[in-house]
């Protein structure tokens, strides 16, 4: 596909450029680092009731960092791309730019306080590149230790986020967070996590509307042929509502997550979340491809209450190779997107999209040549993923297999 062509291209130029950079820094610059990874991944997908459609997608990431003063700051840069399994163009390449400093002791047991930002700017292929955005960020976490097994966290973080096509869906977003770990004497990690967020959306200080579902082109209608309309409107509200321009969509949301080695080299996990919906909802949601969900903007967290559950085991190897093998389960129920037909038009008496989302994946990393070829690191990564998502909406009603490989060099 053009598409893959041209974000490999992308990824390899971006790569060497990387790697260019950091081999002329090495001597001046002992801490900076960089990562560029290249792989495939073979992905059938095949919607219910349809033929199915075997596609080759293209996975990129380089990442360049550098810490400063004693490992107190870090400063990155982190480039993305790939494709998803869905008939059409649906690649898209994420820049990401930021730093994190840190202000506190340097021992294990002290205080601390950590100050990030980002800037990111999103870029998408046809299918939905009305969907392209930029956003920056500021955040700012503190961190201590009642005891010497313990860690207690807590943070807030202000991001901006602004549609150019969509102009709507540009957001303001306040997120906060609390959370505690504990380290036990039979080798078992426990974390509990609350948090709790509030976005505004440029929709709600505008009547307009009918240009929000003008800008939403409507792609070709059929299961397998598209995933329907490029923006999905909810339940429209009423003038009135429209008009308090101070309401905003609120989020409340609880993680427990249990951690067990069962020896040096094997470890299990089991995690449970829930995600709570008040106040207003989003205009509208950005119409995704199969196999993406979950993102925290596109797939917005605060269209959605849901119940979501993980387990997990990795395993490394004395010859350095590590294999991890995941499954994840989602309960998730919209609060105003409606679901569509198989033309994406709204389904008699309109009820909302309700999903179901079963994922199991292993993933084995090998390194390779590690006694030759010294600071620079040399990884293969071979993937199996399998993804059944049951939907009341047509176009998210799918089965998909995935294989993949990838090759990462860092430094």
């Amino acid at each position: 596909m053009f598409a893959s062509r041209t974000i490999t291209r992308a990824a390899v130029t971006a790569a060497i450029v990387l790697l260019l950079t950091t081999t002329a820094a090495i001597n001046a610059a002992a801490q900076t680092s960089v990562f560029a990874t290249l792989g495939g991944t073979l992905d059938g997908f095949r919607a219910v009731a349809s033929p199915s459609d075997t596609r080759n997608n293209v996975v990129a990431n380089a990442v360049i960092e550098r810490e400063f003063n004693e490992q107190h700051g870090r400063v990155f840069y982190d480039f993305d791309a790939g494709t998803y399994g869905s008939p059409g163009d649906w690649s898209h390449y994420l820049h990401t730019a930021g730093f994190t400093y840190r202000f506190g002791a340097d021992d294990a047991t002290g205080r601390n306080l950590y100050l990030n930002g980002s800037l990111a700017m999103r870029r998408n292929g046809d299918d939905w590149a009305s969907a392209d955005y930029s956003a920056a960020g500021i955040g700012l976490n503190a961190e201590f230790h009642p005891g010497e097994a313990s860690t207690v966290r807590s943070g807030y973080r202000l991001d901006y986020r602004n549609f150019v096509d969509y102009s709507p869906l540009t957001q303001l977003e306040h997120r906060v967070f609390g959370s505690m770990l504990a380290n036990l004497q039979s080798r078992t990690t426990i974390v509990v996590e609350a948090q709790a967020g509030l976005k505004g959306y440029s929709g709600w200080v505008s009547t307009d509307f009918a240009a929000l579902e003008a800008a939403a082109p409507v792609q070709t209608a059929g299961r397998g042929r598209g995933m329907g309309p490029g923006i999905r409107l909810g339940v429209s509200p009423t003038v009135s509502q429209v008009a308090e321009s101070d309401d905003w969509a609120g989020l409340v949301g609880g993680l427990f997550r249990i951690a067990q080695s069962l020896s040096d080299r094997t470890g299990i996990h089991a995690q449970a979340s829930v995600r709570h919906i008040l106040g207003r909802v989003p205009p509208a949601l950005v119409t995704t491809p199969a196999g993406f969900f979950e993102d925290g903007v596109y797939d917005d967290p605060y269209a959605s209450r849901g119940v979501f559950a993980q387990i997990g085991l990795r395993r490394e190897f004395r010859g350095g190779g590590d294999i991890e093998i995941l499954g994840w389960w989602a309960d998730k129920n919209y609060v105003s997107a409606l679901a569509l037909d198989d033309e994406g038009a709204e389904q008699a008496g309109g009820p909302l999209r309700a999903d179901r989302l079963w994922l199991a994946s292993a993933t084995w990393t090998q390194p390779l040549l590690a006694d030759r070829t010294g600071q620079v690191v040399l990884t293969l990564e071979l993937t199996y993923r399998f993804t059944r998502h049951e939907s009341n909406d047509a176009f998210y009603n799918y089965t998909s297999h995935a294989a993949g490989a990838g090759f990462t060099i860092g430094y």
